[in-house]
Parts: structure tokens; C-alpha cells; sequence
């Protein structure tokens, strides 16, 4: 663990006290401070909302300069009023109650991985609440293992873990993880990746909103090693109120005949297309302040046409 500065306190005080602050309230009012914050942020955070902006003019050209303002305020709202989910998720969305807040579209493909007992590697993204996905998941049976990196500051890291393991849903730290998630899906469980974020040179480049990113290459790589197919998904939040909608896809089995780098280039494609799909469909919802375009394809990248 790194070293604990003044700077790690302050930070994690500041959380403990708005978290502890919000949650004394109706979930609809701390919500809509949280949306006030966002928009507050929204003002605020000049170089992140430069970020946004532009990568939301690239990804929709035929929008106008003020709708994309308009669209980045609500990608805000909704970032701030994600963190004021989160702690409310573990008090009221539990084994018993999560029906009350969580509608699944698709379930069948689910189930259908699930009864075949070969595990999954659950892809998502940073669209709506995804972890919210991760909560619900093993409700419905589903007892994912979540990949995760841990946080800048430790404080923060160990409370927040806590935060998102007060369910079923249990963390892996990236590193050293590989031979651990090989086994656990040849022995039928399963792994939840974000996969939406810049993976440099050592990602391979597939088409998002028609421009070349990368795109990390583990999900593809631990299906085709352990024969267990790609299943992804989203949770978006549907109206106002604690609503959410959780959408499962189309899987993705792996082709154990076929060329491994080919076949990574074609599952990365294939996730990463259904996943630009539901960003259309929610684009306020999504995390448009990452650099997704950072990296640009080099002469020996991988790069699927």
C-alpha cells in the first residue's frame, strides 16, 4: 500500500462526510444534490469538460454546438448522481428487495450461460450505474468476480471496496490476476471487466463511433484460453427515481478452431459494438471525460477494418 499523506485524509474525510450526510436523507433529495454538484462540476472542471465536449462532437458530428453542451451538463448530473447511488445500493437493493429497483431485459441469454456451467467473462462499460451491474448480478445467480485496479488513495480504496463488497459482488485487483481468472472460469465461475477505457499500445484497435480505439485484449484472450463465452451488458437508469434497467447481450463464444490473434480482433469487435450500441441509446448516461481516442494505431498495432 502506498504511503498515507494529509492530502489521502482530507480526501477521505470529505467522502465519509458527504456519504454519511447524503445517505441521513430520501433518496430523492440526496440524488438531486448530487445532480446539483454535477452541474456545479460541470462549470468547474474546465479540462475534463474540454475532453467531453470534444469527444462528443466526434462521436456525434451532426450535433449542434449547444445540444453538445447540453448533453455533456447531463453527463455530469448523471456521473454525480451514480457516486450518490452507490451508497445507497447496499441499504436498499438487496437479495430480497432488488426486483423493487431492477428490471432485466434479455435474461435468457444469462441463464442460458449460466446452466451451461462454463462461466463468463461479463463485459461492460462506464454507461449508466455499472456498479449496480456488478451489485445485482449474483442475485440472479450470477456471482461475478469484478476485476477493478485499486484507487490513487488508499483511504478512499479500502472504504470504497468495502462500499462495493457489502453484497455478493467480490474485487480482484488487476495485477497478478491472470492464472486466478484462468481458473476460476474453467471451473465455471465468473469475470467482471470494464472495458470501455484507452488500453494503449498494447490494446488493439477496433472501430467506436467509427474512429479506431484501443481496446484492451484480456477479455478476448481469458475466453479463448478457458472456451467460456463473453457476455455483455449494462445497467441505465430509467426515469427519475431509483429505476434501472439491466441489459444483457448477445454472447460472444469463442472460436477454439480459429486464429488466436483474429479471433481476438473479432471478439473485442463484437463487444465493443454492442456496447457503442447502448451508448446511443443512453448517451447522457456515459462516461464521455475519458480520452477514449488517445492512443493512435501504430505500424505494428493490431487493428481490426
Amino acid at each position: 500500500m502506498s504511503a498515507v499523506t494529509a492530502r489521502h485524509y482530507l480526501e477521505y474525510l470529505a467522502l465519509r462526510l458527504a456519504a454519511c450526510q447524503l445517505t441521513q436523507l430520501p433518496p430523492a433529495w440526496g440524488l438531486a444534490i448530487a445532480e446539483d454538484f454535477g452541474a456545479l462540476a460541470y462549470r468547474l472542471l474546465k479540462g475534463r469538460t474540454r475532453v467531453g465536449r470534444e469527444n462528443i462532437a466526434a462521436a456525434f458530428p451532426d450535433m449542434s454546438a449547444a445540444d453538445v453542451d447540453a448533453l455533456l451538463r447531463k453527463v455530469y448530473e448523471s456521473l454525480a448522481r451514480m457516486g450518490g447511488e452507490i451508497f445507497y445500493l447496499r441499504r436498499l437493493v438487496r437479495p430480497y428487495s432488488w426486483r423493487d429497483y431492477v428490471e432485466i431485459e434479455n435474461i435468457e441469454a444469462a441463464l442460458d450461460v449460466f446452466l451451461a456451467g462454463r462461466g463468463a467473462v461479463l463485459v461492460t462499460g462506464h454507461l449508466g450505474n455499472w456498479e449496480l451491474l456488478g451489485h445485482v448480478m449474483p442475485f440472479i445467480g450470477l456471482k461475478a468476480q469484478a476485476l477493478a485496479r485499486p484507487l490513487d488513495n488508499p483511504l478512499v480504496d479500502r472504504y470504497i471496496l468495502g462500499v462495493r463488497e457489502s453484497g455478493l459482488q467480490r474485487i480482484i485487483l488487476k495485477k497478478g490476476a491472470g492464472a486466478r481468472i484462468d481458473e476460476m472460469l474453467r471451473d465455471g465461475g465468473f469475470i467482471s471487466i470494464l472495458v470501455d477505457q484507452d488500453a494503449g499500445r498494447k490494446g488493439v484497435f477496433v472501430p467506436f463511433f467509427g474512429r479506431p480505439a484501443s481496446t484492451w485484449r484480456s477479455p478476448a484472450i481469458f475466453a479463448q484460453k478457458s472456451r467460456a463465452p463473453i457476455l455483455p451488458g449494462c445497467a441505465v437508469r430509467v426515469g427519475k427515481g431509483l429505476k434501472y434497467r439491466v441489459i444483457v447481450g448477445r454472447p460472444i463464444y469463442p472460436d477454439p478452431a480459429a486464429d488466436v490473434t483474429a479471433e481476438t480482433l473479432r471478439i473485442t469487435r463484437d463487444f465493443t459494438s454492442q456496447l457503442e450500441g447502448w451508448i446511443r441509446a443512453y448517451p447522457d448516461q456515459y462516461l464521455w471525460l475519458h480520452r477514449r481516442w488517445k492512443t493512435a494505431p501504430g505500424p505494428r498495432s493490431l487493428v481490426a477494418e
